[in-house]
């Protein structure tokens, strides 16, 4: 037996692992029993049951203790029962308490000494053992129980065995075989339905389930409130918020609001399903509120991650009902942690205290994760993880495998080898097998606190490592930069047939990064595809910086399409196409961006609108150009000078003087902008007379740029004293100093003018000497000018070809 007795022994019962082949279900001593839907109970009558006034009291205890789930006392009462007077009845209750209360397992056991002593079990018996198998989740078993039913003729008969085996069946996680069971029932009744209802929701078959709820409302059939529940939990599995308003019109309509079961399975649903006012209303409306109405309620707020909600309804719940369980408290730890709101977490490890819930292991792991959480914010307090390992083991008195883990994190996170070193001897003191997790954040640990040797040599003793150990040692070298360690290591794992997960593919692909192998990569991203990761956000983010890193930005801008435009930076892709001057690239971006009608800052507008100009794409700069209006970034100076440039770039220069026109503030880069659209797009009188109007304000200062925009209207216009005037000025008054192609333009003025003599003289006066501008200026001059000098035109090629061997 699984719990121990002081009382003597039964009688061994048979071998566990088959039901015994003996004649109790074969002879012909033994017939089966008439099925009814009423008593179950034998009608052979144990001796002395109906005189014996001892064994009458004793059979009425058992009942009682079994019915409240007081199992040890139950057994005891039925362990001194003698052998003669343990009726069918006595067994039956005994059986009916252990599959209800637990250990199902002792009612299994039960039933093993029953046919063991050449006992017949009815109807109710294996109803009550089917109940129990469900619970123990033994499909082999259930399945010798269903032969034995069936060869006493229950399964089509009795619908207490019949839908015993569904819900056996759906428990093993057996779904077809439950299905058989079910079609095989000649009438089923509500229990019938609504056990393969619970059997389709059980095993993930939501759709399965709303088809059937549907088909019994189409026949008529009357729904009790557990299958309403039924209903609602699988709409909610399958968001089908419409359906769950239409069955919350029909509890309206049937009566049942106010029903407590419902209205909490109502809360549950609109808290999963996202309607939290709906949710509230009902909670709001409820007459009576227990336990279960507000556990559900705050964690339907924690699950949306409406952490002020839950903290408020905690306070109003212990304000009204002074009390709370361990599924309270461990929501509320959950969302402390989550929220950092540490200031509360001594006052819930106090109240679970004093209400003895210290002992509940789940809001114990809940605890300790909070206080190490907390260690971890504050980065104070090393070994604190240690400690509060040694607090729980006070506690509960063995080691729980979650909060080894959370320690673990806490201590990668600090950076806290010793501490770490500390826990891992405490597991193997423990003598206790480390589960998966703990040895994945064991590897973790080691490396994050530089030991890889300690990580990569704890992860090779490991026994078939899943894939959250193989994504750990992966992780780990990668970041102490081993990156080819990385690379074998999947590969290893390929070959190992281990299924990577999205922390696995984010490591490779750094590693194929640093490496700069880009074949890895694109082999990489195929088989994130084929298992199923190619959406995932994580990896595809990685994904994006990879063919970032390789050049191929078109690449990286189709995966970015497949990203929720939360995940993608756009700036730093249109900023990775500027740097290649991919400017079509830029525009597609744009194109994106402008459909999705997301946000940009003031660069990236820049960068667009500079893209627009360079493709002189008219049509895009003014789409640009109203987008930029409408986020209300073409107020800016430095906004309204790239449109300038755009629209000159674009040929049209109507529109760049109402850019300008219409600046509310003009700077010395927007009279730059505009003095340059005029000039590049023929106009270099207009040019001429923007900057004679930007001089005369003194609030502005002449950029070199502007110098030289209106040196090459001069020299295009033939205006050789206005150009040595600005040239002059330039020097004289702006202390600008000259650049080649400011002597280029000078040069081209007097050339243009037929002034050779004048421009030898300022090339030996004025320019530098190395200057190649000057002379290819000069001899571009002479020979455009017909009647220029052949003296001229041999001293600029002279020139050119020596500071430029090969040029003529």
């Amino acid at each position: 037996m699984l719990i121990g007795s002081s009382q003597p022994p039964m009688a061994p019962p048979p071998p566990p692992h088959l039901l015994p082949r003996s004649s109790s279900f074969s002879s012909s001593a033994i017939t089966p029993a008439s099925p009814r839907h009423g008593n179950h109970r034998s009608n052979t009558p144990t001796p002395h049951a109906a005189t014996n006034q001892a064994a009458t009291e004793q059979l009425s205890l058992l009942r009682a203790h079994a019915r409240a789930g007081r199992m040890r006392p139950a057994r005891e009462v039925f362990d001194a029962m003698p052998a003669p007077g343990r009726s069918l009845v006595a067994w039956t209750a005994l059986m009916s308490g252990y599959a209800t209360h637990g250990p199902a397992t002792e009612a299994l056991e039960l039933l093993l000494c029953m046919l063991g002593l050449l006992l017949r079990p009815d109807a109710f018996v294996f109803s009550v053992a089917l109940r129990a198998c469900a619970s123990v989740g033994s499909l082999r078993l259930g399945w010798q129980l269903h032969g034995a039913v069936a060869k006493l003729g229950y399964v089509g008969a009795d619908l207490f065995v019949a839908n015993g085996l569904v819900t056996m069946y759906s428990s093993c996680q057996s779904l077809r075989c439950a299905e058989k069971v079910f079609g095989g029932i000649a009438a089923p009744d509500l229990v019938s339905l609504t056990s393969m209802l619970s059997a389709y929701t059980e095993n993930g078959c939501d759709a399965e389930a709303l088809m059937l709820f549907m088909g019994m409302v189409h026949d008529g059939v009357e729904c009790d409130a557990f299958t309403l529940s039924v209903a609602l939990r699988a709409a909610s599995s399958l968001g089908h918020v419409g359906l769950g308003h239409q069955l919350h019109c029909c509890m309206i309509k049937m009566g049942l609001v106010g029903n407590e079961f419902l209205d909490n399975c109502l809360i549950g649903f609109y808290g999963r399903s996202g309607e939290l006012q709906l949710m509230q209303k009902v909670f709001i409306e409820m007459d009576v509120k227990d336990l279960v109405s507000w556990n559900t309620l705050i964690q339907c707020y924690a699950e949306n991650l409406c952490d002020e909600e839950a903290l408020a309804h905690f306070r109003a719940m212990m304000f009204e009902c002074a009390e709370c369980d361990e599924f309270t408290l461990g929501s509320i730890l959950h969302v402390i942690t989550r929220r950092g709101a540490f200031d509360h977490g001594p006052e819930i490890h106090g109240y679970l205290i004093r209400a003895v819930l210290d002992s509940d292991k789940h809001v114990m792991s809940a605890l300790v994760d909070m206080y190490v959480n907390w260690a971890t914010v504050h980065k104070r307090h090393q070994m604190f993880p240690l400690r509060m390992l040694k607090y729980y083991l006070s506690v509960q008195g063995e080691l729980d495998q979650f909060i080894v883990a959370s320690g673990l994190k806490s201590c990668a996170s600090d950076l806290d080898l010793a501490a770490g070193r500390m826990l891992h001897a405490c597991i193997l003191k423990s003598n206790t097998n480390p589960d998966s997790f703990v040895t994945s954040s064991l590897v973790d640990m080691y490396a994050k606190c530089g030991a890889l040797e300690e990580s990569n040599l704890l992860f090779s003793r490991t026994k078939n490592p899943c894939t959250a150990a193989w994504s750990a040692v992966i992780s780990g070298n990668c970041l102490n930069g081993q990156y080819g360690r990385a690379m074998d290591l999947f590969r290893m794992m390929q070959g190992e047939h281990v299924q990577p997960n999205e922390f696995t593919y984010t490591a490779v692909l750094m590693a194929c990064m640093a490496l700069g192998d880009a074949v890895s990569g694109m082999e990489v991203h195929s088989n994130s595809i084929r298992n199923g990761y190619g959406t995932n956000t994580s990896v595809l983010k990685s994904l994006v910086t990879f063919y970032l890193r390789q050049g191929r930005y078109h690449q990286a801008l189709k995966l970015c399409l497949s990203l929720s435009n939360q995940e993608v930076s756009w700036g730093a892709l249109i900023e990775a196409f500027a740097q290649v001057n991919d400017h079509v690239g830029i525009v597609n971006v744009f194109h994106v961006i402008q459909r999705c009608g997301l946000e940009l800052d003031h660069h990236t507008a820049c960068l667009i609108l500079s893209s627009c100009g360079k493709l002189a794409l008219l049509e895009e700069g003014l789409q640009a150009h109203a987008y930029m209006t409408k986020l209300g970034l073409a107020s800016t100076a430095c906004m309204n000078s790239h449109l300038i440039d755009m629209y000159s770039n674009c040929g049209n220069l109507r529109h760049a003087f109402d850019a300008f026109n219409y600046m509310p503030d003009k700077d010395a880069s927007s009279w730059t902008s505009i003095i340059t659209a005029n000039v590049e797009n023929g106009c270099p009188e207009t040019a001429v007379r923007l900057f004679l109007q930007m001089i005369s304000k003194e609030t502005f200062r002449p950029t070199s740029k502007a110098f030289l925009s209106v040196l090459k209207a001069c020299a295009k216009t033939g205006l050789v004293s206005e150009a040595f005037r600005f040239f002059v000025s330039m020097t004289e008054v702006y202390k600008i100093q000259p650049s080649e192609e400011h002597y280029s333009y000078m040069i081209e003025v007097l050339g243009h003018a037929g002034m050779f003599k004048e421009a030898e003289h300022f090339i030996n006066s004025v320019v530098p000497s190395g200057s190649g501008a000057s002379a290819r200026s000069l001899l571009c001059a002479a020979i455009a000018k017909q009647n220029g000098s052949d003296r001229t035109v041999k001293l600029a090629a002279g020139e050119l070809a020596r500071l430029v061997p090969g040029a003529c």
